[in-house]
């Protein structure tokens, strides 16, 4: 490798005196002005300099006049700047953050100005609001109506397309019967729907062809409330307190036309949920899986829970606790997301009666009725909707 250090009163003339001696594949490793003009320090072997000592700054090549100059002047001379690698997947990284930030500010700064224009969609968005929607969702249902001024006329669109979105699981199974599994966290009541679930099917087709198998071997005395259930029902009640009792009950069970499998309730951060839905799986390609959820808890943790339980088995969700809750809009917005249809819904914890098959306009009426308990239609800003909309912007 050939180093040379060169000295002239301006750039254009250094780069002339390295091309002259140096020749066209010369490679600048340093620029620096002086009272007297520039000095340069340039080299004849590019691959020598990269695999020596020398590591001029990567500044030297982003900010150096002698760059623009070469630039400039159009010089042949192959400027390559040599400096240590860099990982740049940080900074890529950071670049597509600060995109999407500013995406969505720019978003969100559209949506007030539409908000703030257009009646028709403020009245819109505070109906979804106050019913509990997500905002996600009134999003996209609000974008399909953008261009339509008439309040009426819109909210018809936004009601057809809500029905739509919802689906409903396309048996019952208190009509046809199956093998049935409750799954879902604490609390949510899967023990009582199971009871439910089995009465109804009881007057329906008798009793004679039921069977319930309890797999809650972790809260204490689950598995004595779900044997007062089968006593009141004079229906057999079978425990399993690991997967081997379960495939043992389950072939006593198999031959009834009704077998309710009542699982443990566990947390949806509990690692034993994946292992659970596995269990369920390998039981019977027949298995009938519903996630059971309550819908007076807040939209975040809904989801959460389906997408801790969410498998390929999942068959539907049944929506407990709705006489508990202010608003429904959540959970419905938590399972259009996931494309899960709704088999049940429970209103209470009275047995058999407090279960319910909804069709779509029986869904969306109890939603927007819960909506105007819940908060005022003269008031928008109150809503937490339109506040999550406008917070930031």
């Amino acid at each position: 490798m050939e180093m040379k250090r060169f000295h002239e009163n301006n750039m254009h003339a250094a780069l002339q005196k390295i091309r002259e001696e140096l020749g066209d594949n010369a490679v600048i490793i340093s620029s620096n002005q002086n009272s007297t003009g520039v000095e340069v320090v340039a080299a004849t072997d590019y691959e020598a300099v990269a695999n020596s000592d020398v590591v001029p700054s990567a500044e030297v090549y982003e900010k150096s006049p002698m760059v623009s100059e070469q630039v400039k002047s159009k010089s042949s001379i192959k400027v390559k700047p040599i400096a240590h690698e860099m990982n740049t997947s940080s900074i890529q990284e950071e670049i597509s953050q600060l995109r999407a930030i500013i995406e969505s500010q720019t978003e969100l700064i559209s949506w007030k100005n539409l908000i703030t224009q257009n009646t028709s969609t403020r009245k819109i968005l505070q109906r979804l609001s106050i019913s509990g929607f997500g905002f996600n969702l009134s999003k996209e249902l609000l974008g399909e109506v953008r261009q339509v001024d008439d309040f009426d006329e819109a909210w018809d669109l936004i009601e057809s397309d809500l029905k739509d979105k919802i689906s409903i699981t396309q048996e019952s199974v208190i009509e046809s019967g199956g093998i049935v599994a409750l799954v879902g966290p604490t609390g949510v009541g899967k023990t009582t729907t199971i009871a439910k679930i089995a009465a109804q099917y009881a007057m329906k087709h008798g009793n004679s062809d039921i069977a319930i198998i309890s797999t809650d071997y972790f809260r204490i005395g689950a598995h004595d409330q779900i044997s007062i259930y089968g006593s009141i029902l004079n229906v057999p009640v079978l425990t399993a307190n690991n997967e081997s009792e379960l495939n043992k009950a389950f072939k006593i069970a198999k031959n009834k036309k009704l077998v309710l499998i009542d699982t443990a309730g566990l947390s949806q951060r509990d690692p034993r949920v994946q292992e659970v839905m596995q269990i369920l799986n390998k039981l019977s390609k027949d298995l009938i899986t519903y996630l059971v959820i309550s819908a007076n808890s807040q939209l975040c943790v809904q989801k959460e829970i389906i997408n801790t339980f969410m498998s390929d088995s999942l068959n539907g969700v049944v929506v407990s606790k709705t006489d508990e809750a202010s608003q429904t809009g959540g959970i419905l917005t938590a399972i259009i997301e996931q494309n899960l249809p709704l088999a049940y819904e429970t209103t209470g914890q009275k047995v058999p009666e407090d279960i319910a098959r909804l069709n779509q306009d029986e869904i969306l009426t109890k939603a927007f009725n819960f909506g105007k308990r819940f908060g005022s239609m003269e008031s928008l800003h109150s809503t937490d909707l339109y506040c999550e909309l406008v917070k930031n912007v």
